[in-house]
């Protein structure tokens, strides 16, 4: 069993936001994001599919087909899909990914910080 203590991981700002990463094996990626009020996030892809889980308040995603997320809301992300993320007022979510496309947290550690602003 492995424990993750969400007062004791490193947080990353990103472009989407403030990444928390929770838990990260071969098979399997947790993130918290805390997205900030105001957030423009151009449309980019990623190479492994994702869900999101939106915890709190509420996000447009901008693809060929926008959409609102709303507090409670889940939204499958498939590989390669382009999509940007705005947000008007403060939000949360779980980002999930299967397969990770990453072996270690510290790999995704590494990753996140070369994002730096």
């Amino acid at each position: 069993m492995i424990i993750s203590r969400f007062n004791e991981l490193k947080e990353f700002s990103t472009s989407e936001g403030i990444m928390k990463p929770l838990f990260v094996s071969e098979e399997l990626k947790v993130i918290h994001l805390k997205i900030p009020a105001g957030l423009k996030d151009r449309p980019h892809s990623h190479p492994n599919p994702g869900n999101i889980v939106l915890l709190k308040g509420t996000v447009k995603f901008n693809a060929e087909n926008p959409v609102i997320l709303q507090e409670g809301d889940m939204a499958h992300i498939p590989a390669d899909y382009i999509v940007g993320l705005e947000s008007e007022a403060e939000a949360e979510a779980l980002l999930i990914s299967s397969p990770s496309g990453y072996k270690t947290i510290e790999e995704l550690h590494k990753r996140l910080e070369s994002f730096k602003k």
